[in-house]
């Protein structure tokens, strides 16, 4: 099974390149939080400066489409803005590399580091000075997705035993930066097969670029185990676990998103709104798959940090 699928690669093209340090913050690089096997699992820490006061943490998890990104961040990037901000305010950032998939990995690995690194934080308290009360997960596109199944998902859905595994990983919120809510709807594995195949006719590269995608997720082939593979992807659906205790939730999405549709979080929203979940849904006019355009981005950051001090206690 060839893995190097080009559609997952245009979703980390606009994010997540090399690493430049954020000036004016206390920045600590390739923290492990987890081992499994030979496997190293590390994260960057960026803190305000230190005071008597325990700081508030929010963990990013970053895009790519579930096979590429990291977490350290361009020099030129707009996020280094956001997380200056976001210290400036008093909040601790942890940005976190987790298990990306390949022809032999695959889900729920991402998700199990994520509510880990969540663990990490509890168990490092004291250390770093974070306030273990007050956690939230923050994702964009790939990363979003993972951050919402984490965040959704009860304490022992998605958590592989580990010397952690006493510290919660619940958290109090949510942010989805662009991400994926509903796998099946994303990847049309419903649509009739009639205009599938036509699909397939017209844009055959496409086609089988969808299929390995799934084949991603699941490890199963889409052609042969349709009913099977539709149903993981609904175990990796973040709607599927919300409910009427589901973390806030803040989604900001470009109504102009060609890789995942503005559809998606639409989605979500109304999954929320059913569960009477307190949720706002701030879509970017024009905007496209990265919101690099700089329009948006005093938007995006005064609802992001509005959003984190709501639901900060």
């Amino acid at each position: 099974m060839k893995w190097k699928l080009s559609i997952i690669l245009i979703l980390c093209l606009t994010f997540f390149k090399s690493q430049e340090n954020i000036s004016e913050v206390l920045m600590i690089k390739d923290i492990t939080y987890k081992t499994k096997d030979t496997a190293r699992q590390k994260l960057d820490v960026y803190l305000p400066q230190k005071s008597e006061k325990k700081f508030p943490v929010v963990i990013f998890v970053h895009g790519g489409g579930w096979i590429g990104g990291k977490k350290s961040f361009p020099e030129k990037y707009y996020m280094n803005d956001f997380i200056l901000k976001l210290v400036q305010n008093g909040y601790a950032v942890a940005s976190i590399n987790y298990t990306l998939l390949n022809e032999n990995t695959h889900f729920p690995a991402p998700v199990e580091d994520c509510k880990e690194a969540v663990r990490w934080i509890r168990a490092n308290s004291d250390q770093y000075n974070f306030d273990e009360k007050n956690i939230g997960l923050w994702g964009a596109s790939a990363g979003a997705q993972i951050g919402m199944l984490a965040a959704y998902s009860k304490e022992n859905e998605f958590s592989d035993n580990s010397n952690l595994s006493n510290y919660s990983a619940k958290v109090n919120y949510v942010i989805d930066y662009f991400g994926p809510s509903d796998l099946n709807k994303l990847f049309r594995t419903e649509t009739a097969g009639f205009k599938i195949f036509i699909f397939k006719l017209i844009f055959p590269k496409i086609y089988k670029m969808r299929n390995n995608m799934i084949f991603g997720f699941t490890e199963l082939d889409i052609k042969e185990q349709k009913q099977d593979a539709i149903d993981l992807l609904k175990v990796y659906s973040p709607i599927t676990y919300i409910t009427d205790s589901s973390v806030p939730t803040l989604i900001i999405h470009g109504n102009k998103d060609r890789i995942v549709p503005f559809s998606q979080s639409e989605i979500l929203k109304k999954r929320l709104d059913e569960n009477n979940v307190k949720n706002e849904l701030i879509p970017i006019d024009k905007g496209d798959h990265g919101l690099n355009e700089e329009s948006g981005h005093e938007l995006m950051l005064e609802k992001t940090l509005e959003f984190m001090k709501q639901n900060t206690h």
